[in-house]
């Protein structure tokens, strides 16, 4: 290969390396790790307080995750809590394992994963408010997210949770591990108002007769 050879080839590879390096997303080059789950072999109840997760014949999901900046799901309705919810991690319980188990990888602190935000966990077999929803929602104050510059990981444990950090449900009481609770949908407050003035309405024209 002659040197009008060379200097071309160098070129274009001097040039592919740079464009790789370039198409490279920076958040890529750190990351951090969270580790998330549930007590292994533990005793965990659907709403009922008698049938175990195992007998239920449900499947059961968990999540890791926040709501949208703002949101403060104690004064919300749980149609709310649905629509503000951002998953960063699923996963499904293990029936034999009895326990979910998962490890995330963090990889941006942008919004709504940024440090020091609140973290969730939260199981459920359904989100549809008209199909029986239970669910299970803890937040630990120990749960906070880590920076993508941490170099250790972040445990979130529902075994470290204590009785107190469900928001939904409960958790670490009565002999058992984990308990989902019902889920109703809350009527809109016109349809509620409609409702209540057919009511009275027809119990004033009952009287009236």
């Amino acid at each position: 290969m002659t040197l009008y050879q060379i200097i071309p080839a160098l070129a274009i590879a001097f040039s592919g390396s740079m464009l790789a390096q370039n198409l490279t997303p920076p958040d890529q080059q750190k990351s951090t790790q969270i580790a998330w789950a549930s007590e292994a072999f533990a005793l965990n109840f659907m709403a009922d307080g008698i049938t175990t997760f195992e007998s239920s014949g449900q499947s059961i999901r968990f999540e890791l995750g926040t709501f949208a900046p703002g949101f403060d799901p104690t004064t919300a309705t749980p149609d709310q809590w649905v629509a503000s919810w951002i998953v960063l991690q699923g996963a499904d319980y293990d029936l034999v394992d009895q326990q979910f188990i998962q490890t995330a990888n963090l990889l941006s602190n942008d919004s709504p994963f940024a440090v020091g935000t609140q973290a969730y966990i939260w199981g459920y077999n359904t989100k549809d408010l008209n199909a029986g929803a239970e669910w299970l929602v803890v937040a630990s104050q120990e749960w906070v997210i880590p920076s993508v510059d941490s170099p250790l990981p972040s445990t979130f444990s529902i075994s470290d949770a204590r009785p107190t950090d469900a928001l939904w449900g409960s958790v670490n009481q009565g002999g058992y591990h984990m308990r989902l609770a019902p889920v109703v949908a809350i009527p809109e407050p016109s349809t509620w108002l409609l409702g209540t003035c057919a009511t009275l309405f027809l119990a004033f024209r009952r009287k009236r007769i």
